[in-house]
């Protein structure tokens, strides 16, 4: 009896122990799973409408419309790359004209 209840014992450690990562995260980390959104619905759409509104600046031109555009609660990060300064200057400065936008980074670079 006592062999049987060692080795379901063993058994379900080893099955549990598996499962301790899905359980408590990896060394504290949360998963990917877990992220929790910080943004009303409304906050999103407003958020959206800002990175709309800043692509269609950009449509028309052939270097800016390759740019990527990320809003977060009003802030807007620009990633991409731009042969002059004066290109980023020029993304950044049609970013910070949207209605909405509190803040533009930029994570661009010159090619």
């Amino acid at each position: 009896m006592k062999k049987i209840f060692l080795i379901v014992l063993l058994g379900q450690v080893i099955f549990l122990s598996g499962c301790a990562g899905a359980l408590v995260g990896d060394n504290g980390r949360p998963q990917i799973n877990e992220v929790r959104e910080q943004r009303s619905i409304e906050q999103i759409k407003v958020d959206g409408r800002i990175t709309s509104a800043i692509k269609a600046r950009y449509a028309d031109d052939v270097v800016l419309r390759k740019l990527n555009v990320k809003t977060y609660r009003g802030e807007v990060t620009l990633f991409g790359s731009v042969p002059t300064r004066s290109v980023m200057e020029r993304a950044i400065n049609l970013a910070r004209t949207v209605k909405g936008v509190t803040k533009v980074r930029s994570g661009l670079r010159l090619r």
